[in-house]
């Protein structure tokens, strides 16, 4: 990929090994508990797309053969090259999200993001299921599916599932800049589709473009058709209507788009002020009421006035449950922690939880994308036998006060050191 060194949009160089897609040595443990909460049929159907997207599509195709060969617009290209209608500054470097910008590492990995812009892209193909845009030339459009440091994986992972959805001579196709016959052809649009349909991904890598677009409607006049997931959960129609975007919306799945004007913003990280635009515009004025806890009913619902300290329990996860639980729940009874399962809560109850909160605990996962709605927050992670840096840069984005604990892997979950955090909860609160 032809990324100018040290400009900005590009990274700054590590020796950290670039993860693959999936970590392959915890298929067995994730599979058997696949199984037992979701049954065989959606396991073989998890299965078949490991098999095809991530082993023979992304290691073997795009690692192997395609990642070498493709012609990609860096950051810095696309604002230097391209027609940008909005732009603003942005000062500093920044930690990536992979575990080589973790705070805990003795020089964690940066990269210069550069300033925050909107281009028009003319004349471009979009390659379903969740991108990434193409040039007439067949260059690839890094900025709708990734941050600089993220973008040969997010384009390879993104490749693979179009050609897994499109065929491989389709895809090539339009990367060879041959083109191919669209699906559907749309006048103005911007892709708004993650490459992994969860909370976090829709919540910090989609929901934030809308600011720029906003910005982008104000100058020119024109909202591009906003294009999202075909099939989507309800917490992703439900944060739409929240955030009230002033375009159109569009389902994207498979197949390939023409689009006259593909219109780019920078692909969220997400900044400073990118956080606080989605917590101001989703936080209601007056909180709602929080409904069902862990284990209760949903008629037992609770006020949020006055601060509350939440644990993000994980047991609707098939990975990083915490094994020693009630050694755990010890620990939170004595700080008067309650335990919510973010995904029993509608996504306005969890705007509201957390932006009453003022102590929020958890294993790394989704539902701590949640305390970018909090306030003068503390947020203590609980990891395995790895870090990233994911809520670590969230936390520091919103000012929040930011601790992590190391626990223990076992199989596909992890084990807490309990006296530790019981150590880290008190020094927190007594700050």
């Amino acid at each position: 990929m032809s990324t100018a060194p040290f400009a900005p949009g590009s990274v700054i160089p590590s020796t950290q090994k670039r993860p693959d897609s999936m970590e392959l040595g915890n298929l067995p443990g994730r599979a058997l508990r696949k199984y037992r909460t979701d049954g065989g049929r959606e396991l073989l159907r998890e299965a078949r797309t490991l098999l095809l997207e991530d082993v023979l599509l992304y290691r073997l195709g795009y690692r192997r053969y395609l990642e070498g060969r493709i012609d990609a617009i860096s950051r810095s290209e696309l604002r230097a090259e391209g027609d940008c209608v909005v732009s603003e500054p942005h000062e500093g470097s920044m930690r990536i999200k992979a575990a080589g910008g973790f705070r805990g590492r003795p020089t964690p990995e940066r990269y210069d993001p550069g300033g925050r812009f909107v281009c028009e892209v003319p004349d471009a193909t979009l390659l379903g299921p969740t991108g990434p845009g193409v040039t007439t030339e067949g260059r690839v459009v890094v900025d709708t599916v990734a941050t600089p440091p993220l973008g040969p994986r997010r384009t390879g992972v993104t490749l693979a599932k179009s050609m897994r959805a499109n065929g491989l001579g389709r895809t090539l196709g339009v990367l060879s800049g041959g083109g191919t016959t669209p699906d559907r052809r749309f006048e103005l649009a911007t892709l708004a589709v993650p490459p992994w349909l969860n909370y976090y991904h829709w919540t910090m890598e989609c929901l934030p473009r809308i600011r720029l677009l906003e910005r982008y409607g104000a100058e020119t006049g024109r909202y591009p058709t906003l294009l999202v997931p075909p099939d989507p959960p309800g917490w992703v129609a439900e944060s739409l209507s929240m955030v009230d975007y002033g375009g159109d919306v569009a389902r994207f799945g498979d197949g390939v788009a023409a689009v006259e004007t593909l219109v780019v913003p920078t692909f969220p990280d997400p900044t400073p002020a990118e956080c606080e635009w989605l917590r101001d515009r989703m936080r209601p004025s007056k909180p709602a009421r929080v409904g069902q806890k862990a284990g209760s009913a949903r008629a037992n619902a609770i006020d949020t006035d006055g601060g509350e300290r939440v644990y993000v329990a994980r047991g609707d996860a098939t990975v990083r449950r915490v094994a020693n639980r009630d050694e755990l729940q010890g620990v939170l009874d004595r700080y008067d922690i309650d335990t919510y399962l973010p995904g029993e809560l509608s996504v306005r109850e969890q705007v509201a939880l957390f932006s009453r909160a003022d102590l929020v605990v958890g294993p790394h996962g989704a539902g701590l994308t949640n305390i970018v709605f909090g306030e003068d927050l503390a947020v203590i992670e609980l990891f395995g036998g790895k870090q990233i840096a994911t809520f670590d840069r969230l936390a520091a984005a919103l000012g929040h006060t930011y601790a992590y604990l190391e626990g223990e892997g076992v199989g596909v979950d992890i084990r807490v050191d309990t006296d530790a955090l019981d150590r880290t909860i008190a020094r927190i609160l007594e700050e």
